[in-house]
């Protein structure tokens, strides 16, 4: 991982969870919560640690499967749905529970200290004083958010159920383009980054050879850096 933290973003772990509470709140569920997982765990799947019951069953058969029939697609848009009007700072979103708690969380027996709440509240299923987003703040809690609705926006549209006589990209293909989760939208490719050099500029190589490296190559170079800094990492000073 990096030493210096992930800054505001949200983490794999953070998301991984988000899905995973997703999949709890279908009905039927999909998965189970993590109190009907400790429920069924047995005398030898008991476990704690550091204090927090961190007890679920080892073997797969004791689970019930699941009567859900959405197909991946259609829970794929649902997920976008559910998120892009999620109200993550009134809310905290609790796997345990498989349900979103009011503010403040109910008290947990074994919690020491209360969780840190913020822009966007996701409990850790066995630790839970911890915010798993804690790190998040409101500026990338709304992007989101606006991400999350229009990509639900774009799976309701043609370009995500059909293929594309044309030979364009259509489905997931399509979704996980930078920039082109909006159908017909004018910002549609805004992350990808185009540096108009001129070739007969000397190419690349020259900038290391005019004095102070000033050359032109050199601020449009710059200019492709600072957008990605700014724009993409959401970086500031």
């Amino acid at each position: 991982g990096n030493p210096s933290g992930g800054g505001p973003l949200l983490n794999n772990y953070a998301l991984t969870l988000l899905v995973l509470f997703f999949l709890q709140t279908r009905s039927p569920p999909v998965l189970p919560t993590v109190a009907r997982l400790r429920d069924l765990a047995g005398d030898e799947d008991r476990a704690t640690v550091g204090g927090w019951d961190c007890s679920f069953p080892r073997d797969v058969a004791s689970l019930e499967p699941s009567a859900n029939t959405e197909s991946p697609c259609s829970l794929l848009a649902e997920f976008f749905h559910v998120f892009g009007d999620f109200d993550f700072p009134g809310r905290v979103i609790s796997l345990r529970e498989g349900r979103a708690l009011p503010l403040p969380p109910p008290a947990a027996p074994e919690a020491g200290e209360g969780l840190k709440l913020g822009p966007l509240n996701l409990q850790d299923p066995f630790e839970l004083s911890h915010n798993v987003a804690a790190n998040v703040n409101e500026k990338t809690a709304s992007r989101f958010g606006r991400c999350c609705r229009d990509a639900a926006k774009y799976c309701r549209s043609l370009q995500y159920r059909r293929k594309s006589s044309k030979g364009r990209a259509w489905g997931l293909t399509r979704l996980f383009q930078p920039g082109a989760v909006e159908p017909g939208a004018t910002s549609a490719g805004a992350f990808l980054i185009s540096i108009p050099l001129d070739a007969d500029a000397g190419g690349p190589r020259q900038l290391c050879r005019q004095p102070g490296g000033r050359s032109p190559w050199f601020w449009e170079v710059c200019a492709a850096i600072a957008f990605v800094l700014r724009d993409v990492l959401k970086c500031s000073c």
